[in-house]
């Protein structure tokens, strides 16, 4: 989900999401072709502040991303979980010409 404000001058949004390995409902037989097999679910929360002034706007955002990995059963499904959380700063400048 992603929303903003539309100010002229100040605006402030923010995007959040979420994502889960459900698994499947019976046993895996074959290979298992992921990205990242290994991850139960991540989550996402980025607020931004953004000030226009005339051509120049500068906006920051603060990115929180947090994912739980584990070991996978045979049906897909990540048990034992251990949690990674990062936490990233951004920062921009824009000369709009």
């Amino acid at each position: 989900i992603d929303i903003q404000t539309n100010g002229e001058k100040w605006q402030a949004g923010l995007f959040s999401g979420y994502t889960k390995n459900l698994g499947a409902k019976g046993e895996i037989s074959g290979p298992i072709y992921s990205r990242v097999e290994t991850m139960d679910h991540l989550v996402r929360i980025a607020p931004r502040f953004i000030f226009n002034a005339g051509k120049v706007r500068l906006a920051q955002e603060i990115e929180l991303t947090s994912a739980a990995y584990g070991p996978v059963d045979s049906r897909g499904r990540v048990n034992g979980l251990r949690t990674v959380t990062n936490l990233r700063l951004l920062a921009a400048v824009y000369y709009f010409f």
